[in-house]
């Protein structure tokens, strides 16, 4: 790693330390994070779950389409 990198986390870890206030509002702020991010995943998947749905629909429609015609062909 740069060692300007390690420095810098440092320095965060140092504010962190000195100033209360400003970890419980980044502790407030990783919480909200999380909360949206799991809800962004459960409309993700339902709209996955729903995308999936259209093409299998889409999938055994074709293949009544393609089916062999029995009886009377023209």
């Amino acid at each position: 790693m740069n060692i300007a990198i390690v420095r810098a986390f440092i320095a965060l870890r140092q504010i962190a330390l000195y100033h209360k206030d400003l970890a419980e509002k980044l502790d407030q702020l990783k919480t909200e994070i999380y909360d949206r991010l799991n809800l962004h995943d459960t409309q993700l998947n339902a709209i996955y779950e729903a995308i999936e749905n259209l093409l299998d629909d889409q999938a055994v429609k074709k293949s009544w389409e393609e089916r062999n015609r029995i009886g009377y062909k023209k």
